[in-house]
């Protein structure tokens, strides 16, 4: 008993593990620091001016960005590295469309290496002054309950601008995620993005579904970036909560996790049309593991 238990605690936190590395490297939609996200400008351009976040100023309508991460997992889950590529397309003032690629390689069974693919395809639309929408669907893993990502994800986010107050954006929006039958996952939120001279300051509140049953908890996260965009931005965010779940097993267990996060990113123009980013995360979940994360950056505007 004692050993299948230590078994079904790994199951786990893999589950869990496959969460938090979806969220950083493919999850994008739901974004917290702006200026990281493949779609800057929408953004800072506000930051810059002192306009709404959806006040799309067009430089150059393509953007390419290359990147590459390595994250260290505790507790012998070893080193999850590999790369990605992202394309967005701005065509017009209201409409900004991204697709991305990622391809994440960890240690596997029997000291192979086990290899995994995630695609996906983003839209941030205008439709009108005071309302935009920032929509993302991806996907890529295994059709199994213990696979470490998701077959499907999506995320919708709505964001209304106050006409009296034009700094201020509320936000709500919902993340659902589909792993192979039973393990399903819902995210709901609800926050807010306040622009102060060269500051963005952005906060949510997030409530989690898992399944299988209907476990639910809550977390809570923010951010502060600085700069103007074609120069520089610079930003930390952190966050923390409650993560609840039921092992898969004859006799079904109960766990919870606290988490806590917290992260850091500088994004360098060194041309009008090109430069680098770079970031460090780290995770904690106790008793479980730790994540020391660090990612590396180019992008090139055209």
């Amino acid at each position: 008993m004692k050993k299948r238990n230590g078994h079904l605690k790994i199951a786990l936190v893999k589950i869990g593990l496959a969460i938090v590395l979806v969220v950083s490297w493919i999850g994008r939609g739901a974004s917290l620091l702006l200026a990281q996200s493949g779609a800057a400008s929408t953004g800072s351009a506000g930051a810059s001016t002192g306009a709404s976040a959806a006040a799309l100023e067009i430089a150059r309508p393509f953007r390419l960005e290359v990147s590459s991460f390595d994250n260290n997992v505790s507790n012998g889950f070893g080193h999850w590295w590999g790369g990605g590529v992202d394309l967005r397309w701005q065509p017009n003032a209201r409409v900004i469309a991204s697709a991305s690629f990622v391809s994440q390689r960890r240690p596997g069974a029997n000291g192979a290496s086990d290899v995994e693919q995630l695609g996906g395809a983003r839209a941030i639309v205008n439709w009108s002054k005071w309302f935009y929408t920032d929509t993302s669907v991806n996907g890529g893993g295994r059709d199994d309950p213990a696979a470490f990502f998701p077959r499907l994800r999506y995320d919708l986010t709505a964001n209304f601008k106050l006409p009296m107050m034009p700094q201020l954006i509320l936000t709500g929006g919902i993340t659902q995620l589909y792993f192979g039958a039973p393990n399903s996952g819902s995210i709901g939120r609800a926050g807010a993005i306040y622009y102060w001279r060269r500051f963005v300051f952005q906060g949510n509140l997030n409530f989690n579904t898992a399944q299988p049953g209907g476990h639910r908890s809550k977390s809570a996260n923010g951010a502060v970036q600085y700069g103007q965009e074609g120069r520089y931005w610079v930003g930390v965010a952190s966050g923390g909560g409650r993560e609840a779940w039921q092992t898969l097993a004859l006799t079904p267990q109960d766990v919870e996790f606290q988490s806590y996060s917290a992260s850091a990113f500088l994004r360098k123009w060194l041309a009008p049309s090109y430069g680098v980013a770079v970031s460090y995360g780290y995770t904690l979940k106790r008793t479980a593991y730790r994540i020391n994360a660090v990612e590396a950056k180019f992008f090139w505007d055209f």
